[in-house]
């Protein structure tokens, strides 16, 4: 694999919840000169679905041109065809090495119908990745993911999930790309063959993951457990308001004023923030 590691950047908003697109800019540039392979733009960590149509292509504009050549993903994913293909249509035309989507939620969507969405996708002949988060959208069985990736184009997996037997046998069966969607789990999957990974909280730490990647393969797996562990404890922190956190946290780091998630997300408490205080000063 490549890209191995992609930041899943945020949106950052102003105090009007307008997009901040020159917040998004500067933290576009700092991703990728502390290390990032490329950007997946415009997913979940994105508020995707909490922005419109509009905002989602600018926002996929402002990245790619931020990211001035390196790799940039666009997920495109919504519930109707047509409107993913709008967003797949438009990555395409803007430069986007990728489009990614999340299978058609919500309606209880036969299999056949979520196999011709990917189909639709992959007739832009360009590279396809199946973003599978079971706890928000749908469970796949491996069947129905080996069905998937021979779709010609569909060539890669964002695995949100922690069924590391059902991802063995998927790369097993098809020699998919895989990429880890759970920061939490990431050394997990490795030692259960993912090749990289796409992680919220790599908007403030991807030093720590590209910490943990070259221990793995260096085989000190002890030491690559000790950074797990101490990136799991800032994790579980943010976890208590994720992306509110996470963008305070890139605010104290990187200096980039994110703001906060849209409604209904909840902004900051003070206990809160003065947990992430703490969590800073051991991380940064």
């Amino acid at each position: 694999m490549k890209n191995k590691f992609l930041v899943p950047i945020v949106t950052p908003f102003n105090d009007d919840e307008t997009v901040n697109y020159d917040a998004l800019y500067k933290l576009t540039k700092k991703l990728l000169s502390d290390g990032a392979d490329g950007i997946y733009s415009t997913g979940s960590s994105a508020e995707c679905f909490l922005l419109s149509e509009e905002e989602r292509k600018k926002t996929l504009e402002t990245v790619i041109k931020a990211a001035d050549g390196a790799y940039v993903v666009a997920h495109v994913g919504a519930v109707s065809v047509k409107n993913t293909m709008e967003l797949a249509r438009h990555a395409v035309k803007a430069g986007a090495n990728a489009i990614a989507s999340v299978p058609p939620f919500y309606f209880n969507f036969p299999f056949d119908g979520i196999l011709d969405y990917y189909r639709e996708m992959a007739s832009l002949k360009t590279d396809v990745m199946v973003y599978s988060i079971p706890s928000a959208t749908i469970k796949l069985s491996i069947e129905q993911y080996c069905r998937l990736l021979s779709v010609e184009g569909v060539k890669s997996i964002k695995y949100t999930d922690t069924d590391y037997f059902t991802m063995q046998q998927i790369i097993a069966a098809t020699g998919a790309e895989v990429y880890s969607g759970k920061d939490e789990c990431f050394l997990s999957a490795l030692a259960a063959g993912a090749g990289g990974a796409i992680g919220t909280t790599f908007n403030f730490m991807l030093d720590k993951y590209l910490e943990i990647y070259s221990l793995f393969r260096a085989g000190e797996n002890k030491r690559a457990l000790e950074v797990q562990s101490a990136a799991n404890a800032a994790t579980a922190v943010t976890l208590k308001n994720l992306l509110p956190a996470v963008k305070y946290l890139i605010g104290l780091r990187y200096g980039i004023d994110c703001g906060g998630a849209r409604k209904p997300f909840l902004p900051l408490d003070a206990e809160l923030k003065t947990k992430l205080d703490i969590i800073a000063k051991t991380l940064f």
